[in-house]
């Protein structure tokens, strides 16, 4: 037995204070952040942050992707790994620069009134300003990073990271400038990725469109079927598919272009779908990615009739039609090839519109002369490493998805129309060569290299792409290209990165092509994928919707760590998630209950201890079920499952630890047994151990509280202890059995409560007996005082009383001088004769083949419903009356 330090009494305030509670440990956690050892002997955990726009406030997307990082990061370090979780932001090129450009504008001025050098001044102002929100943000939600290795993807390091990649593909031919169709944003005056465009139905229009034949009979024409006739003065000819016969006789002869003098040929392809439209195709190589493909098989022109600025432009392009906006000019179009009767016909026709991510302006496929990455040999290596298990992802069904992406690859669009951005470094000089740096000195620009002097060089405007930075995040951000970097040689390659399905294609596989490329490993063994949270209604959230949910609003109101437990709580197998905000509300109260327990426990830990083998069943039975949820709690977060892990903590902490343990373990407390006030203080310890990945604000609250409530006031914070390891033989079964047959009998009580029509509170009479009567007679301090009983002889239940069996018991409530039985009966009888009539009510409609055929399968299910729990209570009422007698 040991006596506990001398200590002055601590006693919790009565009421959780979310805000107040919070607030001192985010300052605690930034002002001393948990900062990785590369020189630990300790094994190596590392996951990197999904890289936050450095324009962004905090949403539930972030929410979520941090709730799961944080709890995997805080349950490694409790196990004893070498923790990183390493944060930083993206620098997102587009939006931030869209937004200074709207500052600008309400100045009434722009980016090239400025000039390019004092616009990336007013840049990185904003971002000064503005960048380090969303980090505070983020440290508000409980996110455990180092705070000391922040990066930020412009940052010096990561910037000679970008620069070392796009010199080395340059030189391995992997990269190269060429002319190819892209997606153009006329408003933000930029290219797009593939995965920067949404795509979204809308309703359209399919036009049939004669172009006559050369030499032919007035009328004689071909007809073809287009969605875009503003394009038709790029055309360069028309294809049919060569196995279609409606078309064999007039392959090679030209057709003019309506509304023009030009004639073009007519071609065969296979690329062709003869059962699209007509069958014959227009092919406008500037102006389509399909047609630019058949016109490289066929040596077309490539002509282009629409602007930069989304208008129509160009010799080509009649006078009348000149310089509309592109669907302003597709409707005076269609009215000017109806006039000259080349118009066929108009059929209504669904339209996937590409739609920029950034500004919503429908993007333009143009021909463009921009820098393109060819992924084809990186990717057949990341294909392999997914092949050979290299990378594992959770949920497994994303495997496939990942792989059939990498297998239909194109040469990726890196460059962009932007200046706030990696700016490529590529010089060009007098006569147009392309003068990279050389890969021997990847950070020496040509400029300044003695070998290019006495040449006029100039470098290229255009910045790249977002991703082709944020595809170096996991290692850029350990010090690579330094390789000797001890970050870099500890903790690369990661371990776990998580992040929503949604940018598995954005940033995921690009992770992977660049980690192959560069490092010849994977970036990370396992990718946990989550869903989207989406509204009540399971629409995506958007600001333009006004569906959308502050996670910060929730914070002030409930807690960090009730939104953490509602994120964790919903987060199953890489399912979209539908906000509930009960969920919030739930991990609140569950925060007030672990701390009304605990304030509890605080009360009664003051006193000797004695670790020796508990010898009360409570005891015994609440340590084996803490070493049963310690295992199903470890397991699920070893496989990445938080929902199960916190549902499993969850069970045991309401249920089993607060509601059954505490109440079973009163009277050994008020005795001031050592052995049970030891076991009490193990189990809330367990439990918050537990719980603290889920919920580390209150728990390390409460294990602090524990401290100072027992004289250990100086040990670590609980981030920092050790996560329980159940022994061996810790699960007791015989505990388990002994302890369900005592709540099966307290379960008993309830229900005889309930058929005597008593309030649940109200201590009955109960005798027992059976071959279980001694068993529980052992426990009869604890069955009382969870049960509100006066136990009763066996003999002590004489007259009228109601019964109830529990397995080898017999429990009875006998009613006189608890209820007047005459009254009672009476009671009985009325509810007995609404049952039954309730019931016959219910077997009438349910006989009645029009209603069961007619009514709402619902409201036919909600009937069968009513009629199963009226023959429940009438079975239930008739049984207790012939007890009774």
């Amino acid at each position: 037995m040991t006596e506990p330090a001398a200590h002055e009494r601590f006693e919790l305030p009565p009421r959780y204070d979310p805000p107040q509670v919070e607030a001192r440990w985010v300052r605690r956690w930034v002002e001393r952040p948990f900062a990785a050892d590369p020189e630990s002997p300790k094994p190596p955990f590392t996951i990197v942050i999904p890289p936050p726009n450095v324009t962004g406030n905090l949403h539930l997307g972030h929410a979520f992707d941090n709730a799961i990082i944080d709890a995997l990061i805080r349950f490694k370090r409790l196990q004893g790994f070498e923790t990183l979780f390493q944060p930083g932001t993206d620098h997102a090129s587009i939006s931030t620069q869209i937004l200074v450009e709207r500052a600008l504008q309400s100045e009434g001025t722009d980016r090239l009134a400025l000039g390019r050098e004092a616009f990336l001044e007013r840049m990185w102002a904003w971002k000064e300003r503005y960048g380090g929100i969303i980090l505070e943000q983020l440290q508000r939600l409980g996110v455990s990073a180092d705070w000391t290795r922040t990066r930020f993807t412009l940052d010096e390091g990561l910037s000679r990271a970008v620069r070392k990649q796009f010199v080395e593909l340059y030189h391995r031919g992997r990269i190269f400038r060429g002319e190819r169709i892209v997606h153009w944003d006329p408003l933000s005056q930029t290219t797009l990725s593939d995965l920067e465009v949404d795509r979204e139905e809308r309703p359209g229009h399919l036009y049939r469109i004669a172009y006559p034949l050369e030499g032919a009979a007035a009328g004689e024409a071909l007809e073809i079927a287009t969605v875009r006739p503003e394009t038709i003065f790029a055309d360069q000819a028309v294809a049919v598919h060569p196995d279609d016969p409606r078309f064999a006789h007039l392959v090679g002869r030209r057709v003019r272009i309506p509304l023009t003098d030009r004639l073009i040929p007519v071609i065969t392809d296979a690329a062709v779908e003869p059962d699209f439209g007509t069958g014959a195709l227009k092919i406008t190589p500037a102006h389509d990615p399909t047609d630019f493909e058949i016109g490289e098989r066929h040596d077309l022109a490539r002509p282009s009739v629409i602007g930069l600025d989304g208008r129509l432009h160009g010799e080509l392009v009649p006078a009348e039609f000149r310089d509309l906006d592109r669907f302003e000019a597709r409707a005076l179009v269609v009215a000017a090839l109806r006039d000259a009767g080349d118009l066929r016909g108009i059929t209504d026709h669904a339209i996937a519109l590409g739609l920029s991510q950034r500004t919503g302006e429908p993007v333009e496929p143009l021909l463009s002369t921009q820098w393109f990455y060819d992924t084809s040999a990186a990717a057949e290596r990341a294909l392999a490493a997914l092949e050979a298990g290299e990378i594992r992802l959770v949920p497994e069904r994303y495997t496939k998805v990942n792989r059939d992406w990498l297998a239909n690859l194109r040469p990726w669009n890196v460059s962009r129309q932007l200046w706030w951005g990696h700016r490529i470094p590529a010089w060009y000089d007098e006569d147009g060569r392309v003068i990279v740096p050389d890969p021997s000195d990847p950070f020496l620009d040509p400029p300044d290299d003695p070998r290019y002097a006495g040449r006029t060089l100039t470098q290229d405007p255009d910045v790249f792409d977002t991703w082709f930075s944020s595809n170096l995040w996991p290692f850029s951000t350990l010090g690579w290209p330094d390789t000797d970097d001890p970050f870099f040689q500890r903790f690369y390659p990661t371990s776990v990165l998580v992040t929503g399905y949604d940018i598995l294609f954005f940033w995921v596989a690009r992770m992977e092509l660049a980690a192959f490329e560069f490092t010849d490993q994977a970036p990370f063994h396992t990718v946990v994928l989550h869903g989207l949270v989406l509204d009540e209604h399971g629409q995506k959230m958007s600001k333009s919707k006004g569906n959308g949910i502050d996670p910060l609003e929730l914070i002030a109101e409930s807690g960090a760590d009730a939104l953490r437990f509602a994120m964790s709580h919903a987060s199953t197998g890489g399912q979209d998630v539908r906000w509930d905000p009960r969920r919030v509300e739930m991990g609140r109260n569950f925060c007030t209950k672990l701390w009304n327990a605990a304030r509890f426990a605080l009360g009664h830990l003051d006193g000797p201890s004695d670790a020796g083998p508990p010898e009360r069943l409570a005891d015994r039975w609440i340590l084996s079920r803490l070493a049963a949820a310690t295992h199903a709690v470890t397991d699920a977060l070893e496989a990445y499952d938080l929902g199960a892990a916190t549902r499993a903590a969850y069970d045991f902490t309401w249920s089993e630890f607060c509601d059954w343990y505490l109440e079973a373990a009163k009277p050994a407390l008020r005795e001031g047994d050592p052995r049970t006030r030891y076991t009490l203080r193990t189990v809330l310890e367990g439990v918050l151990t537990l719980l603290h990945p889920i919920v580390p604000f209150v728990t390390s609250e409460l294990w602090e509280a524990v401290g100072r409530a027992t004289g250990a006031s100086g040990r670590p914070q609980l981030a920092e202890a050790a996560w329980p390891v159940p022994a061996a033989d810790a699960v007791d079964g015989d505990a388990e059995r002994a302890f369900a047959r005592l709540q099966a009998a307290v379960g008993a009580v309830r229900a005889l409560r309930v058929d005597a029509d008593l309030p649940p509170g109200q201590n009955v009479p109960i005798a027992w007996e059976g071959e279980g009567a001694d068993a529980l007679r052992v426990e009869a301090e604890v069955f009382t005082a969870l049960a509100r009983v006066t136990p009763l002889p066996p003999d002590g239940s004489a007259g009228a009383a109601l019964s109830q069996p529990v397995d080898d018991l017999v429990l009875r409530l006998p009613l006189a001088g608890v209820v007047d039985v005459e009254v009672w009966r009476a009671k009985q009888h009325k509810r007995l004769a609404t049952q039954r009539a309730e019931a016959q009510r219910s077997r009438g409609k349910l006989g009645n083949e029009r209603f069961v055929a007619g009514a709402p399968g619902e409201v036919v299910a909600e009937e069968r419903r009513r009629l199963a729990e009226a023959e429940r209570l009438i079975a239930a009422i008739e049984a207790s009356l012939s007890q009774v007698g």
